[in-house]
């Protein structure tokens, strides 16, 4: 959910000091439009974000050391602010074992949100003050959301996206080995240096096989629980992968670094992503989003769009209605514009 990918820059971000508002590019002028696109200024680096209450709202992380945590991007009033956190009072059961976070020192990166006994249930990667799974009751009418438990992936994971699924489990993406010092330039290089984890309550991480992919980022699980979709950053592959770990697994091929999957409302999933290699790190990046269509694996292009200074390197997409919302791992705003018609 990187979707985005853990890019150089944005390690740097999840490990540097806290950090305060960025005002300096969002007053009237510096969000006014550009290149075909409108922001909802004044955000840290909102990398992965998802609807809620039926898209009413956009709930997305704050990808940055001792930001936000959380936002609540207001899709009617094209606004956005700050959750306000807090510790539950009574936790869940079904993550216990696992002691609260200090909530001051979150760097929330992928997102999945799941509806679990009529509460909004925010799924969060996150790397500030530790490498977990961090698991939040979300009220979108007050702004607020109780953090009710959480999960410590195995050592040297670089945890990216998640997915829920039902009774409390869910699957994460390992991006690559944080012990590794090379691992970004091996991603880079199409080597393999992640996989996909499912997590069961009682019965902690195990590897799901056949997912050992250069760089594992976006992440989805279809709704019957048989299959994972996840992406290979590296390789600039989608790859859909039976969770049982029997069976054959499928791939398609986008021409860009695949980031973060998201459903669309037709069944179709939207894959967005970066044009960048190795020697363009430094660069302002055009992105893409296709659809894919999850049986046929067969893409088909539905965005392409310059980097501005303003907002490039997106890295996820959702649609809400006829309009399109876009994250990116670095920068002080969402973007968004309407829905491109056939």
């Amino acid at each position: 959910m990187l979707a985005a990918a853990l890019l150089v820059p944005s390690a740097l971000l999840a490990a540097g000091s806290p950090a305060t508002a960025q005002t300096g590019a969002s007053g009237a002028s510096g969000c006014a439009p550009q290149g075909g696109l409108h922001f909802v200024c004044n955000l840290i680096n909102v990398e992965d974000f998802l609807p809620v209450a039926g898209g009413r709202w956009l709930v997305g992380g704050s990808y940055q050391l001792g930001s936000a945590g959380l936002y609540l991007i207001d899709t009617r009033a094209k606004a956005a602010k700050p959750v306000a956190l807090s510790l539950a009072a009574k936790p869940d059961p079904i993550y216990a074992g696992c002691a609260a976070p200090d909530l001051k020192r979150l760097s929330t990166h992928g997102l999945d949100v799941k509806l679990i006994n009529g509460h909004i249930t925010v799924f969060a990667i996150n790397h500030g003050g530790r490498e977990s799974v961090e698991i939040f009751r979300l009220h979108p009418a007050t702004d607020t959301a109780e953090w009710i438990g959480c999960a410590l992936p195995p050592e040297g994971m670089n945890g990216n996206a998640i997915s829920a699924m039902a009774h409390g489990a869910f699957v994460m993406t390992k991006f690559m080995d944080s012990r590794d010092k090379d691992g970004f330039q091996h991603i880079l290089a199409g080597k393999v240096t992640g996989a996909v984890f499912l997590w069961a309550p009682g019965k902690g991480f195990s590897e799901v096989p056949g997912t050992e992919l250069a760089g594992d980022n976006g992440l989805l699980t279809s709704a019957d629980g048989r299959w994972v979709y996840v992406n290979a950053w590296g390789s600039h592959e989608i790859y859909r992968v039976p969770l049982s770990g029997h069976g054959k697994r499928s791939v398609a091929k986008v021409d860009y670094c695949p980031d973060n999957l998201r459903w669309a409302p037709d069944g179709s999933i939207l894959v967005t992503g970066q044009f960048l290699d190795a020697h363009t790190l430094n660069a302002l990046h055009d992105w893409a989003t296709v659809r894919l269509d999850p049986k046929t694996m067969v893409t088909t292009p539905l965005v392409k769009i310059t980097g501005l200074k303003v907002f490039d390197g997106a890295t996820t997409a959702v649609q809400v209605g006829q309009m399109l919302w876009f994250g990116t791992y670095h920068g002080d705003r969402a973007a968004y514009m309407p829905l491109p018609q056939p």
